[in-house]
């Protein structure tokens, strides 16, 4: 059981601390936390309290640690059934749901107050508990398993199913129901299905995700290479910018003061010395606009029609490559309001649609869609090009590195500048792709975030 223990409260921080903001990772840390209660609940009565009497304990000291292991015995038993048809509940986004889940949640918390008015509370009436804890159980599971998302929701549902649900079945029947049928310590056997359960999720927060919450330990060592980049060119920028002064400079002077005395071919060696100091101050001015540290101006934006302006400014570009653009909304429809730095996040989408422009030179169609969540506005951009290969997928966020045949004029900086834009505004930014089936970018701007002027 101490390994139970270790493997739920761990669970049970990670959630919680990675995004405490998120409802259902909350809910979910108390399932975790319950079910850790229980396997302290069986640390306390066979191995603490047995040890606490040999080395001489007072009979108070058996009596604390008696009272402690009934609260975490009672914790697992009651709060587990709660706590999951809670988090089942704030897992559901559907609007009709919400309106319904905002009555009965608040009678919930019911059988557990009625359940605390019997006595002994310890070991608990079982044929009481199990005519309220197993519909729980039970309601909660359906809720989790019909919940139905768009694709890109699709495979994170999937694992949140394997790593919660046959955890918390298997959980039910044996310690619920066995126990009223009169087998009892079936519960030690949970310790196959929470390490299944462990398994999932420490292997979700690696790679994809988990409600949401992951580990990011890449996204961290771009961050720290985003903040590297910006203080290395913001010096190389004021270096270069120095000496392209002087250069500028002195070629202006050439030409204005001896224009009358120097052979022709002087001035045109000059005026290319002149052009290239242009080209590299271009250059640098580029590659400092996309690394520098981002300021955040917020004001409130019409997610459509921020869209809409972005794909009329590529009008010409869209026409000459024969890509149609289709919206994933009516004219009619209510309108998304989200507080956004608007010329970084236009910017930031207008990056998006020139790559799938260039990922469609023989045509395609470029499509639009947004969605609204309990917790965030999504915009997917999606294109039918030529896709990206799986093994530069998970680079195509890195500074500088550019999957563009012609990189003269592409610094790969592009998707670097958009992730660090939505990182900015307290959200993410996703890209699933395939080879031939093209790619869809997604756009989280989270509803939690507040965004301050500075």
């Amino acid at each position: 059981m101490i390994f139970v223990l270790i493997v739920l409260w761990i669970t049970a921080i990670l959630l919680l601390i990675s995004d405490w903001r998120n409802q259902a990772a909350r809910w979910l840390s108390a399932v975790a936390f319950c079910g850790g209660s229980g396997a302290l609940a069986s640390v306390l009565q066979e191995w603490i309290r047995p040890l606490v009497t040999t080395l001489g304990g007072t009979a108070d000291t058996d009596v604390g640690l008696y009272w402690a292991m009934t609260v975490f015995s009672l914790l697992s038993y009651y709060g587990l059934p709660y706590c999951y048809l809670m988090f089942a509940g704030t897992y559901i986004s559907r609007p009709n749901w919400r309106r319904f889940w905002g009555y009965i949640r608040w009678i919930l918390p019911l059988p557990i107050l009625l359940m605390l008015c019997f006595r002994p509370y310890y070991p608990p009436n079982y044929d009481l508990l199990v005519y309220w804890a197993v519909p729980y159980i039970v309601f909660g599971t359906v809720l989790i398993v019909s919940k139905r998302g768009e694709l890109w929701e699709r495979r994170s549902h999937g694992i949140t199913m394997l790593a919660v649900v046959p955890a918390v079945v298997f959980a039910m029947v044996m310690n619920y129901v066995l126990p009223v049928l009169g087998i009892y310590e079936m519960w030690r056997y949970n310790v196959w299905t929470i390490s299944l359960a462990f398994a999932v999720f420490v292997t979700a927060l690696f790679k994809s995700g988990f409600l949401g919450v992951q580990l990011f330990i890449e996204r961290r060592q771009m961050d720290m290479t985003l903040r590297a980049i910006t203080s290395g060119t913001s010096i190389l920028n004021h270096a270069i910018k120095n000496d392209l002064g002087k250069i500028q400079l002195f070629c202006d002077k050439l030409i204005s003061n001896q224009h009358a005395e120097v052979h022709n071919e002087l001035v045109e060696d000059v005026q290319v010395i002149q052009k290239a100091a242009a080209h590299i101050q271009d250059m640098v001015s580029r590659v400092h606009h996309r690394t520098q540290d981002l300021i955040i101006r917020p004001e409130v934006v019409m997610l459509e029609r921020l869209i809409l302006d972005n794909v009329n400014m590529l009008e010409p570009q869209l026409a000459q490559s024969k890509i149609a653009v289709i919206t994933g909304w009516d004219a009619d429809d209510e309108v998304m309001e989200i507080l956004v730095d608007r010329a970084q996040i236009q910017e930031t989408v207008n990056n998006i649609m020139i790559n799938a422009i260039d990922a469609m030179p023989k045509g395609g169609t470029m499509t639009l869609q947004r969605k609204e969540t309990k917790r965030a506005w999504i915009l997917a951009i999606q294109d039918t090009g030529v896709g990206i290969p799986k093994d530069q997928l998970a680079k195509v966020t890195e500074p500088f590195f550019t999957t563009k045949q012609s990189s003269s004029n592409n610094f790969g900086l592009g998707l670097a500048y958009c992730y660090q834009v939505m990182k900015k505004h307290g959200g993410t930014m996703k890209i699933e792709s395939k080879v031939g089936a093209g790619t869809t970018v997604y756009l989280y701007f989270s509803k939690n975030k507040r965004l301050i002027r500075r």
